[in-house]
């Protein structure tokens, strides 16, 4: 820009204006083209394109030519000022005045009062709240709605504590409280044929029984046989507890002792003597002749002489008949399948079960625990159809005539 493209300055300086035309001091002008009469004032709009300059796509007011170089420094809506001529002071504008000198922006600047009095707009209750909540997380202890929480919850335990006491006080008792002892762990406990609770190997209890009446208690486990018990209880009265009297039962021989084919002694022996071998330490008369039933004596046809190889199981089982109580008899049953007459038959019986007797005397068993019987054919316990019956019932049984 060249000196003389600068307007000179009148002598009146308060009456200066930026950018004045020489030919008019007392007007001002800032470039912008004529204004249109008031009538078209309806038809003038502020922004028009000019789509046939080079500057495409930029606005202009209407009129205007576009600007000479010369005023480009002079007539801008944002003009630059150099520090030296800017109005403002550090101090109206905080610490952040000073960084700012020499900066243009749209918008202007605030006095810093009153900067600070637009700024602090106060919160919404929302905004509040979530003021609140981070000052007290920050804080820390124990929230208010915990403190109310605890409150209320004591409150109702207390009120359970007193109920209470005035049931246990005023309110008598009803019905009565029985103790079973020494039931085996896994028992099921019955009364009247009601189911009332399991036993864990302690002690249970069985609680509001109704008082007055008789009742059955019964103690039932898959491999215990238990004695029932008969009770009748007074309101508020212990009872002396029940004690179990339990006896173990061995589990049922497998499917091949029960249905032994002609000819396996072998399988028989060895069904026999697991079977004792699963007796429990206080067995019953019952569980040992089951036990004893499972073996076959291999006689020969038409004979009662017992072989060797079968008097060492007999002399087991006498081992075990020993620990019997001494009031125990025994039965020894001979039985035959049907070939032959009755006669013979009834006579064979007999002959072999006399045999086993005299054995089981030689091995210690006392004689008045043994009485003898020949069946003949009379009691088969298969059919006499098929030879594997036939072979099962060629037998010796065992029968407790008194225990």
């Amino acid at each position: 820009m060249n000196d003389s493209d600068i307007p000179k300055s009148p002598d009146d300086f308060s009456k200066t204006t930026p950018n004045i035309d020489k030919a008019d001091w007392g007007k001002t002008s800032y470039k912008h083209p004529a204004q249109p009469p008031s009538e078209d004032w309806g038809n003038t709009v502020a922004n028009v394109q000019r789509e046939d300059l080079d500057f495409f796509g930029k606005t202009f007011i209407p009129g205007e030519d576009i600007p000479k170089t010369p005023d480009w420094g002079i007539t801008q809506a944002n003009i630059q000022l150099p520090n030296d001529n800017f109005s403002g002071k550090q101090d109206d504008y905080g610490d952040r005045g000073a960084a700012d000198y020499g900066a243009t922006t749209p918008y202007f600047r605030l006095p810093e009062a009153e900067r600070i009095k637009y700024e602090n707009v106060p919160l919404t209750p929302t905004q509040e709240a979530a003021k609140q909540k981070e000052e007290q997380k920050q804080k820390g202890g124990v929230p208010p709605w915990l403190w109310v929480s605890g409150g209320l919850t004591a409150m109702f335990l207390f009120a359970v504590i007193i109920l209470v006491l005035v049931y246990l006080i005023f309110i008598p008792n009803r019905g009565f409280e029985q103790r079973v002892i020494k039931a085996p762990a896994g028992s099921s406990i019955l009364v009247d044929g009601a189911f009332w609770g399991f036993s864990s190997g302690n002690d249970i209890i069985l609680p509001t029984l109704k008082a007055g009446e008789k009742k059955k208690v019964e103690i039932k486990h898959l491999s215990y046989v238990c004695d029932s018990h008969e009770i009748e209880g007074k309101d508020g009265v212990k009872p002396e507890p029940i004690i179990a009297r339990c006896k173990q039962v061995p589990p049922p021989p497998p499917d091949k002792c029960v249905n032994i084919k002609a000819g396996a002694y072998d399988t028989a022996e060895k069904c026999a003597n697991e079977a004792l071998d699963r007796l429990p330490p206080e067995f019953s008369v019952d569980d040992l002749l089951r036990a004893m039933n499972l073996y076959i004596i291999q006689f020969a046809s038409g004979r009662f002489d017992i072989p060797p190889r079968n008097l060492t199981f007999l002399e087991r089982a006498a081992g075990y008949m020993k620990k019997l109580p001494s009031s125990v008899v025994v039965e020894v049953g001979g039985h035959t399948d049907s070939a032959g007459n009755d006669n013979s038959n009834q006579t064979l019986s007999d002959n072999r079960a006399k045999a086993v007797r005299e054995a089981l005397i030689r091995f210690g068993i006392r004689p008045e625990m043994l009485t003898v019987r020949g069946y003949g054919e009379s009691q088969p316990k298969a059919t006499n159809e098929t030879e594997d019956g036939k072979f099962q019932n060629r037998r010796i049984e065992y029968k407790a005539v008194k225990k």
